[in-house]
């Protein structure tokens, strides 16, 4: 009888010991048997598991006459059209790139019957619909081109001087994207009569930082001439 207690006492207590070590080698949450899982701490909240935050998207603000002149078309490289059957960072067409390897020579030699060509076809000034109403372009020379737009009277009446500076600093820069000119002339007309002159050059738009310029203030040391003062 007392070496069956024996035996019994043996085994039970060896496999608990082992359950334990058994425990503390994998990490187990096992519970030896005839043992009791302890009870969890009642003055311990759990964490709450942490929500993961959605990403937020950016978006580029939208285009008013208060940044309208900060962004501009992408520079046409001429002489890589000149050179290269297909565009090198592959952003332009294959067809509009053939239109523009084809035109290369004769825009380089400053033609303006091809800058009208390329004027027709790529049309920079497109985007500025929604600020100026029947836009001109008139390539005069190999080193100059003018242009006109028809003011929108909301926009004169809400600040006519910004207003004119800022689309004609735009016009400017997408002319200059677009052709190899030195100038660009440009001309505002409200309702029929002209409110504003500038001559912009290129190299006056060497080393600017367009995100922080002041358009009337640009304009007027580019000798803006405003016949017809408009609202500011």
């Amino acid at each position: 009888m007392a070496e069956t207690q024996g035996t019994s006492f043996y085994d039970s207590e060896i496999a608990r010991q082992l359950r334990k070590i058994a425990g503390d080698l994998w990490g187990s949450s096992a519970v030896p048997e005839g043992e009791k899982a302890p009870a969890a701490d009642k003055g311990k909240k759990a964490e709450p598991e942490k929500k993961r935050e959605p990403e937020k998207k950016i978006s580029r603000p939208d285009i008013t006459i208060r940044n309208l002149w900060k962004t501009a078309d992408e520079t046409i490289d001429w002489t890589d059209a000149l050179s290269m059957d297909y565009s090198p960072d592959g952003l332009t067409s294959p067809g509009l790139w053939r239109f523009l390897h084809e035109k290369a020579e004769k825009v380089l030699a400053g033609d303006p019957a091809a800058y009208g060509e390329v004027l027709q076809t790529v049309k920079p000034l497109a985007d500025l619909k929604n600020f100026a109403g029947e836009v001109r372009i008139l390539p005069v020379s190999g080193d100059r081109l003018e242009s006109s737009f028809e003011a929108g009277e909301a926009m004169m009446k809400e600040n006519g001087k910004l207003y004119l500076c800022a689309v004609s600093l735009r016009m400017a820069r997408d002319l200059f994207a677009c052709l190899p000119v030195s100038e660009v002339a440009v001309q505002a007309l409200w309702k029929g009569q002209p409110v504003m002159n500038v001559t912009y050059r290129r190299e006056s738009f060497l080393h600017r930082n367009f995100l922080f310029l002041d358009p009337v203030r640009f304009a007027e040391e580019c000798g803006a001439a405003f016949p017809k003062a408009p609202e500011t």
